[in-house]
């Protein structure tokens, strides 16, 4: 069986709702590992990086209101963690089940994000304002991924 696919292809890590690692693949434990941040234990042997922490504390909470007003269906936030040196795309998923919040999961699908400089920015102003990224957004529907980076595109 070759190790390829687990190299270049996303992280991985499987939660539950009081942050237990019920999964994490060997590209998400590399993928983590290369964030400058301190790692933060959280309920289980294994230790989460403080940014995802932070991301999966945010669909936690919209797992508890969802299934307060019984609605089941999946979602998915993503963001990006990191900083202007070196950043990690999340898609976070949140799996509702009708048992209740113990029952839920939450899915991380992690892949490495290159930040396009953006003209008229310069990076002492990134590095200014702490040289940190984080933007996240909800979404119903899944839509689909970016591209992921390396692969070639054509264009038809």
């Amino acid at each position: 069986m070759s190790q390829e696919p687990e190299a270049t292809g996303p992280g991985i890590v499987v939660l539950s709702p009081s942050f237990q690692v019920l999964h994490m693949n060997q590209r998400a434990i590399a993928l983590l590992d290369q964030l400058e941040h301190t790692a933060q234990s959280i309920g289980a042997e294994q230790a989460i990086a403080a940014p995802l922490h932070q991301h999966c504390q945010a669909i936690v909470e919209t797992l508890q209101t969802r299934l307060g007003s019984n609605n089941w269906e999946q979602f998915r936030q993503h963001c990006t963690i990191g900083d202007s040196t070196y950043s990690i795309f999340v898609n976070g998923f949140g799996l509702p089940d009708r048992r209740g919040l113990p029952h839920s999961r939450i899915v991380m699908l992690l892949s490495p994000h290159n930040p396009v400089p953006m003209p008229g920015i310069r990076e002492e102003a990134l590095e200014m304002a702490g040289g940190e990224q984080k933007a996240c957004t909800t979404h119903d529907m899944i839509a689909p991924q970016p591209p992921i980076q390396g692969l070639p595109i054509s264009i038809a």
